[in-house]
């Protein structure tokens, strides 16, 4: 995690997601519409930190959304199929951003940067990276 690496590359990425945008992502003008793409986003970000440990059912702590960018890059149409790659950018102590780009083949559609905390579940308060996660997310 050293440098700021470049969103809009594929090489950038270890962790892929794959999306079909459907028919109902778009918008009157036959683009995939923002929300749509921010449902893409969420869905390889979930995978990823699934992946990595998190959002398991009898964990005392989760993970919430705290900040989202997204930056357009491209239009996307339907039908297609996208890759969505997401990375781990920096760990604080409570908080996790990554770093996502959708991609049609090799050109980028979208970046996203987010901000994620770990919250304890019952005190709804930020608590700790619990350490198998942190150790999981410095791979991704």
């Amino acid at each position: 995690m050293t440098g700021t690496p470049d969103l809009t590359s594929p090489d950038s990425y270890r962790f892929w997601w794959e999306e079909r945008v459907r028919f109902n992502d778009l918008d009157a003008l036959g683009h995939v519409n923002n929300n749509a793409i921010g449902v893409y986003f969420e869905q390889a970000r979930i995978a990823l930190l699934h992946g990595a440990g998190g959002f398991r059912e009898d964990d005392p702590w989760t993970v919430v959304l705290a900040r989202s960018l997204i930056e357009y890059k491209a239009e996307l149409l339907y039908p297609n199929t996208v890759r969505i790659g997401a990375r781990t950018l920096r760990l604080g102590t409570s908080s996790i951003t990554l770093g996502c780009g959708i991609f049609l083949g090799e050109r980028c559609i979208a970046t996203q940067e987010t901000v994620a905390v770990i919250v304890d579940k019952a005190a709804h308060r930020p608590t700790p990276i619990p350490e198998p996660l942190r150790a999981k997310l410095l791979e991704a």
